[in-house]
């Protein structure tokens, strides 16, 4: 990142520039492709809460979670950028979700390998840990 502070914008409107972010977020974690812009925006803006991160105006990360019930929130999706990750984007974005759902019980699918980073936060793991996003042979 640069010297521009980090936006985090709370279940804003997405523009297709946004959704071609996000879909090239997906892909550089290595969740594949998440389907059209259409199919996205869908996603997104039926979810119950999101976060994107935005350094200027790129996307850099997004927290995506689903209110399951009034005292429960599972949250689906946590991404940054890997050139920007352990850069304090993944901290600033959970600090914000922590901070927008408190006295909530919060519960994860942790991927394998950051079921810490979660545990940390207080978010609960449910069972069984999905599988880590699979790396392209190079």
């Amino acid at each position: 990142m640069h010297d521009t502070p980090l936006t985090i914008l709370q279940n804003p409107p997405l523009s297709n520039a946004q959704c071609a972010a996000i879909a090239a977020l997906y892909r550089a974690v290595g969740w594949g492709s998440p389907g059209t812009t259409a199919e996205l925006r869908d996603l997104y803006e039926y979810s119950s809460y999101f976060l994107l991160a935005l350094d200027g105006e790129q996307v850099v990360g997004l927290l995506r979670a689903e209110s399951e019930t009034a005292q429960t929130t599972w949250l689906a999706e946590i991404a940054v950028l890997p050139r920007l990750q352990l850069r304090g984007t993944g901290l600033a974005l959970m600090a914000r979700f922590l901070a927008d759902h408190p006295d909530r019980t919060l519960y994860t699918d942790a991927t394998e390998g950051v079921e810490e980073f979660f545990l940390r936060h207080g978010i609960a793991l449910r069972r069984p840990r999905v599988p880590g996003p699979r790396k392209e042979d190079a």
